[in-house]
């Protein structure tokens, strides 16, 4: 199944990925999936059949969730605020704007600034999101971190995500923005 070296380094990244989440989001609190507010997971509904709305093949995606660090938070995902600063950003965006719930993290290399997408998370929409942010480790063309929210709710949101088997991510492009098309 992995011939290719590039397959092979792509299953190493998402080995290290994996254990990276697991290390820093495993803790005592935990967040279930059912009771996460639908307004952090969908922020402009379309009401848009998946089959109907795009005739384009979706992007299957890999994603995982970030959020804003405040201070005086009750618990930390890396144990302290400078480390959650470090992992998460200061809540300013690659592209200036104040990180709302909405924006997502990509690889600039292959989805640019302002490059909208459709995403459907387990077969339910969830509304357009907009490439706002780069991260260090989003590497690739299906690689994207979702803005969840900030503080002790955006935290146990994204270490429930960063936890969960695994979601069926499905993302349309609805727009092509910049050089990068």
């Amino acid at each position: 199944m992995y011939s290719t070296r590039r397959n092979k380094d792509l299953r190493a990244l998402n080995t290290i990925i994996i254990l990276v989440l697991l290390t820093f989001f495993c803790s005592a609190d935990t967040v279930s999936h059912a009771s996460i507010p639908p307004s952090v997971l969908n922020p402009r509904p379309t009401g848009k059949p998946i089959q109907k709305a795009y005739k384009a093949s979706p992007l299957i995606a890999i994603t995982t969730c970030y959020y804003k660090t405040v201070r005086g938070q009750s618990r930390y995902a890396t144990g302290s605020y400078r480390g959650d600063i470090r992992l998460n950003g200061t809540g300013t965006t690659y592209s200036g704007k104040k990180v709302r719930i909405g924006h997502l993290a990509a690889d600039l290399r292959y989805h640019s600034i302002g490059t909208q997408f459709h995403i459907f998370i387990d077969g339910k929409d969830r509304g357009i999101w907009t490439v706002e942010d780069k991260g260090s480790a989003i590497k690739g063309p299906r690689r994207f971190d979702l803005f969840v929210g900030e503080g002790d709710t955006g935290r146990k949101i994204a270490q429930s995500w960063g936890r969960g088997k695994g979601h069926m991510v499905k993302m349309y492009r609805i727009n092509r923005v910049g050089r990068n098309v």
